[in-house]
């Protein structure tokens, strides 16, 4: 069943809900409880996932109709045999499915997870599930239910869900990095930008990642799943943006070094080095000089150059352009972007 003209107005206004509300769980309800009457829903969870490891943690999920304690029997037992689980569509970036798309229904019915948990303790059988992502940033999984009686979600369904989901993903990503941003303490590269596209803000971190460039080098990821990549002469950056304003036309831009600090550390671990020695990687395959390492390290720039040749012994390597392809297990002098 195609989308209708009254379809689309609904979608719009769920999605002026998705941002106009500043708290995830407020969101989350209103935006179920649209869904309850829009397209019928019984009940929903999202689960979220940890922005730096894209790993599910699940003490901050949320429920909406439901019980908390089917909630916590699912995570202790029951998430073993969901069908989106064992098939491994999480793994998916903005997608929707539906449970029946995975198991054929007479076979779902007959399940250990549908006898067991579905249909006794959750008191829902029809599960239509979808997978944020935002910016390269995996956010979490959603899933809205329908009781046996009801009937499963159509085409019609998946397609208004498909159509709101990169918003949800974008809205519930932007209220994460706000949270944790203190504008003038903040590491990485700030920008913010009024509804006219010019500068409001630029921390220091910013202008040196710019370097006189313009600002319109750097992409808009909007609304895809797909990270974004600003190249300057500083190194790479990866790039996320939070829209801005009661009509959301201006942005806050976030730049940070690529590969990511967090992400490195671990790769690093194999090799043995000092504190000061993992320092002094990291930024050499974020792209800085060695006069530039020195002077964010307050040390001399001989200081890193010492340092550099305990690091090539124990990495197997003669020079500091072979040191990222090592340690993220890329071929000689190739950097991913």
């Amino acid at each position: 069943m195609a989308i209708s003209a009254r379809d689309y107005r609904k979608i719009l206004e769920i999605i002026d809900i998705i941002y106009s509300v500043p708290d995830r769980s407020a969101m989350f309800r209103a935006v179920c409880e649209k869904l309850q009457k829009f397209i019928g829903i019984y009940s929903a969870i999202f689960a979220p996932t940890d922005p730096k490891t894209g790993e599910y943690y699940f003490n901050g999920y949320e429920v909406f109709n439901n019980s908390e304690g089917a909630m916590v029997l699912y995570l202790d037992h029951y998430v073993t045999l969901d069908p989106f689980i064992t098939c491994e569509w999480y793994k998916n970036a903005n997608r929707v499915a539906r449970n029946t798309d995975l198991v054929l229904e007479r076979s779902l019915i007959r399940s250990e997870f549908a006898c067991d948990f579905l249909l006794p303790l959750a008191s829902v059988f029809y599960v239509l599930a979808v997978s944020l992502v935002s910016q390269g940033d995996m956010v979490g999984t959603a899933g809205f239910h329908r009781q046996k009686q009801e009937g499963d979600f159509s085409d019609r369904d998946k397609e208004i869900i498909n159509i709101l989901l990169p918003h949800m993903a974008r809205a519930i990503r932007s209220l994460f990095l706000m949270q944790g941003i203190e504008l003038s303490k903040e590491p990485n590269g700030v920008i913010t930008t009024g509804e006219d596209g010019r500068p409001i803000y630029m921390n220091d971190a910013a202008k040196l990642a710019l370097k006189g460039m313009p600002m319109e080098r750097i992409p808009e990821p909007g609304i895809g799943s797909a990270p974004a990549f600003f190249k300057s002469r500083l190194g790479t950056y990866r790039v996320r943006t939070v829209p801005l304003g009661r009509n959301r036309r201006g942005r806050l831009i976030l730049l940070e070094r690529y590969p990511a600090e967090h992400r490195l550390h671990p790769k690093l671990d194999a090799f043995k080095l000092s504190r000061r020695e993992k320092e002094i990687a990291v930024l050499v395959i974020q792209g800085y000089s060695n006069r530039e390492i020195a002077d964010l390290l307050f040390i001399s720039e001989q200081t890193v150059k010492d340092h550099l040749h305990v690091m090539f012994e124990k990495a197997g390597i003669r020079r500091r352009g072979e040191l990222a392809a090592k340690v993220l297990g890329l071929r000689s002098g190739i950097i991913p972007l």
